[in-house]
């Protein structure tokens, strides 16, 4: 092509950043619309889907197990937040029984109960142009408070255990509503950040958002394979479908260094590419669709009161409208190895306060990214689809077709 016509050409092909933003834009306006068009329209068919939805989703009362006086600052009620910055603890839930990885050592026993496997701070600014996910390691050694129960019990303080214990001390009579409050206040106890709600988010809901987006594609340079959860996939790319996608999240066991952080670099990499695969859905075109992924969402999800109420939802997303994603941002916190443990760096406390404080967190607030060896970032890079030869990367109609995981779905 000569100078001219890629001239030509460029004008006419808006670059692929813009391309992108424009696209989070627009999906997240469209997402706001179509969310308030359904919660207004309470007569009509419309109305009847929102409230099946909202029956779906499972909403506690968690200042109930709160103490206020023990707080950083006091709590402000869900519904006026607006033009203030939401802290939202995000929890991925696992309810086990019989044996199981108990501690993450690969040793196993009887354990029953829950488990939170998974825990991100979600931060949006108050001005709805930020959002920073800050994942916390599960084997981080905290200061772990007295937590209020259901029942009216009270746990006994630890001053040092791991922090995923926390879920697990709050849950010991299956309370999930319980086992999210002893988490907060674990949090908040560790970093002085007001926690506003929460969502517990369940592996059902993670393997059926997968299933009916048509699967998420991933790409290794080597097999990866982790007998715990029950991963087994070949090099090369891959379209995983829900469970095997599960499997992948859950992994840990032979896969880069072992480490439970090393674990939070693949989560993050694989929700970035879910939540990439749903700003590429066109909801207009394709309702039946987004509408059941709200199914698959709310039928395993509870939630601190308020935030599960999907009119405050519609707003919320609608207030989003207008957010690059350039500066939606996956943070993991600056940690230090203690033994095969954790423990949060001084540089931790630089994240906490600029998420007290409302501005961007600096660059040096964050843990490095592992290099995972095993994981390719970009299907086109490096790693060919699995059973097929690689084609060369600057002729797109050579683009390498993933795999389709063929383990077999568990409903």
């Amino acid at each position: 092509m000569n100078n001219t016509s890629q001239e030509q050409t460029s004008m006419h092909r808006a670059p692929a950043h813009q391309k992108r933003r424009g696209n989070a834009r627009n999906v997240l306006r469209v997402c706001g619309l179509v969310f308030l068009s359904l919660v207004l329209s309470g007569t009509s068919a419309f109305g009847m889907l929102v409230y099946r939805l909202q029956g779906n989703v499972q909403q506690h009362d968690v200042n109930s197990l709160l103490d206020a006086s023990e707080r950083p600052e006091e709590a402000t009620p869900l519904d006026q937040k607006a033009g203030k910055p939401l802290n939202i603890l995000l929890l991925g839930s696992d309810v086990r029984s019989g044996k199981s990885d108990i501690d993450g050592s690969g040793k196993s026993g009887k354990v029953e109960g829950m488990r939170s496997d998974t825990t991100m701070l979600v931060h949006v600014s108050a001005d709805r142009k930020r959002v920073e996910v800050v994942s916390i390691p599960r084997d981080t050694l905290v200061p772990i408070p007295s937590c209020t129960l259901d029942t009216g019990k009270t746990t006994r303080p630890q001053s040092e255990g791991m922090f995923n214990s926390a879920f697990q001390i709050g849950g010991a009579n299956g309370d999930v509503n319980s086992a999210a409050a002893c988490t907060i206040k674990t949090v908040e106890a560790m970093s002085d950040v007001l926690i506003d709600g929460y969502v517990v988010l369940d592996f059902a809901s993670f393997q059926d958002v997968v299933n009916t987006l048509g699967g998420v594609e991933m790409c290794f340079q080597t097999k990866v394979e982790d007998s715990y959860s029950g991963l087994n996939l070949p090099a090369g790319c891959h379209n995983l479908m829900g469970l095997d996608a599960l499997a992948l999240a859950r992994a840990r066991h032979g896969l880069g260094d072992g480490s439970d952080v090393s674990r939070i670099d693949r989560q993050q990499e694989l929700v970035g590419k879910i939540v990439t695969k749903i700003l590429g859905m066109n909801l207009f075109t394709d309702l039946p669709k987004f509408y059941q992924l709200l199914t698959d969402v709310t039928k395993n999800i509870q939630t601190s009161n308020g935030l599960g109420n999907l009119k405050w939802l519609s707003g919320f997303l609608y207030s989003l409208k207008d957010i690059d994603r350039t500066n939606v941002k996956f943070i993991t916190m600056p940690y230090t190895l203690a033994g095969n443990r954790v423990k949060p760096t001084t540089q931790a406390q630089v994240l906490w306060d600029s998420l007290r404080k409302d501005v961007p967190v600096p660059p040096n607030a964050s843990a490095p990214t592992h290099q995972q060896k095993e994981l390719v970032i970009t299907p086109d890079s490096t790693a060919p689809a699995a059973g097929t030869t690689q084609q060369p990367a600057t002729d797109p109609s050579h683009a390498q077709q993933p795999t389709q995981s063929t383990q077999t779905e568990k409903k």
